[in-house]
């Protein structure tokens, strides 16, 4: 009997900065100690490029490097960055699974390393395939963990993992809120945000929305919070007024450069305003959305459902 297997809808982890570092952060990274060259003249250039998100003309002055230099662990880990940003993610996976062979304890080229195999094993769908790859992803970001225990990006890629992928791929809630409880002690703010996302997993939304009320009594004015009380709103339905409040508090705040911004926060008032049945609002919503971010597709795909 053939073996059916859902991966796809598990499996689409996209860790926040784990996942793929940002230009800014790539910039400030030091050379692993043990790679075969620091920072040669031609490779620095294409680190350049690639922090001035050129990435393509990164890419081709990499390649050659990583040719004439297969063990140049830092220009390996560029290279993987590139071609997971080009959606290449099946070479950026077995790119970056020589970078970690060769710095077994740098926890960020673990955490890219992990990230780039669990996108793979998304892109594979329903494969034994992706099954290899998406246990790959969960050590590698294991051994990060390990590697950087206070590290709640890496913490939180487990967490998505742990609540999305079935049990025989290695899916297991327990394990997701011992990691959700790590990063409450980190930082109360986003532990409180990822539990409740975790508790949504389960389809527990009253008792998510519960916990984001719980931990703005204590900060009353935090964004991020008050946006998941929204969003959470937004696609269960559950308590839209109270949700559109918080929302458009939101919008009298200013996120922090990793919180979803106000094109999100007016994006999420506008599903709720069509869940209330008032569409013209929802239009206004999702026009505002647009003129912040006019590159959002969601906001456009909502929008031309509500034209007359």
């Amino acid at each position: 009997m053939p073996c059916r297997i859902v991966l796809a809808p598990l499996l689409l982890l996209v860790l926040s900065a784990a996942a793929t570092p940002s230009a800014l952060r790539a910039a400030e990274r030091p050379a692993p100690a043990n790679s075969s060259i620091a920072d040669s003249e031609p490779l620095a250039a294409a680190i350049s490029l690639f922090n001035a998100k050129r990435v393509p003309e990164a890419r081709d002055q990499l390649a050659p490097i990583v040719a004439r230099e297969p063990k140049n662990i830092r220009a390996l880990w560029y290279l993987g960055q590139c071609e997971l940003k080009m959606q290449r993610r099946g070479v950026a996976a077995d790119i970056l699974a020589r970078a970690a062979q060769l710095a077994p304890t740098h926890a960020e080229i673990l955490a890219d390393y992990g990230s780039a195999s669990l996108l793979r094993a998304t892109e594979l769908g329903a494969s034994f395939s992706a099954i290899g790859y998406a246990r790959r992803g969960r050590t590698a970001l294991e051994q990060a963990v390990k590697l950087d225990p206070d590290n709640i990006d890496y913490r939180e890629g487990l967490v998505q993992f742990y609540t999305r992928a079935p049990g025989f791929v290695g899916g297991d809630f327990a394990l997701a809120y011992a990691h959700v409880a790590e990063i409450t002690r980190l930082d109360a703010s986003r532990g409180a945000v990822i539990k409740a996302n975790t508790l949504c997993s389960e389809k527990r939304y009253d008792e998510a929305l519960a916990g984001c009320e719980a931990f703005l009594l204590t900060q009353p004015d935090n964004y991020l919070a008050l946006y998941t009380l929204g969003r959470i709103a937004s696609e269960t339905g559950r308590g839209l007024e109270r949700g559109e409040q918080a929302l458009r508090l939101c919008l009298q705040l200013t996120p922090r450069i990793q919180d979803p911004d106000h094109a999100g926060a007016h994006y999420r008032l506008g599903l709720i305003a069509e869940k209330s049945n008032r569409p013209a609002d929802a239009r206004s919503a999702y026009q505002a959305a647009l003129k912040l971010e006019p590159t959002l597709e969601k906001a456009s795909t909502a929008l031309a459902r509500l034209q007359p």
